[in-house]
């Protein structure tokens, strides 16, 4: 998103020629941004449901030498903007690498074009953030985020495979994946059953 309020969207598979999308303008507004920014943690909030947790490009406020085309008075149909590849571009090679968070951009983004900003509680946005794993479970991730397939033996007749893709359970050549929610339902199940049946205490 632009000073301006403009919020420009790219989309495909990284790695790959990315489909940019006509520019969004703002919604007329004593301050343009702010609708946008709401709009912007809405966005942020639903990848997160949908299991995407690994941010490629983490959120930024940067300064970019890159001039924005003007919007015209009625920025829709024929008027409306069209898609600015420079821009994304510009902002990929100036983003930094290093982690961060969206609200950090924000109140980054807030305070370089001078707009009212609350004050920024980095211990709560800690606080806010998932629980550490559990060693096994982190190494698990580690194989997922790397390619790799974490999968029960191949000696069982009923099993289950799991990639950064999709979970798929098994009986004997036939399987099926699952979709989000019944992940989640299984890890819910599983985790119930595991403290139902605790280990007996030597």
């Amino acid at each position: 998103m632009t000073e301006t309020g403009v919020r420009h969207i790219c989309r495909g598979v990284y790695g790959g020629q990315g489909a940019f999308s006509r520019p969004e303008p703002p919604a007329r507004s004593e301050n343009p941004v702010h609708g946008q920014i709401l709009r912007l943690r809405a966005i942020h909030a639903k990848y997160l449901d949908q299991g995407y947790t690994r941010a490629l490009i983490p959120p930024a406020c940067v300064h970019l030498d890159v001039t924005e085309p003007p919007l015209h008075s009625h920025p829709y149909g024929k008027d409306a903007p069209r898609p600015h590849p420079e821009l994304f571009a510009a902002f990929v090679g100036s983003a930094p690498g290093s982690p961060a968070r969206l609200e950090e951009a924000i109140h980054d983004f807030y305070t370089a074009i001078g707009a009212p900003a609350r004050p920024l509680h980095l211990d709560r946005l800690a606080r806010s953030g998932p629980p550490p794993l559990p060693p096994r479970a982190a190494a698990m991730l580690r194989t997922l985020a790397c390619g790799a397939k974490v999968a029960s033996p191949d000696c069982r007749a009923v099993g289950y495979s799991v990639t950064a893709d999709a979970v798929r359970l098994r009986v004997g050549r036939a399987g099926e994946a699952l979709d989000r929610k019944a992940v989640v339902e299984l890890q819910a199940a599983l985790t119930a059953w595991l403290r139902l049946n605790q280990p007996p205490t030597p």
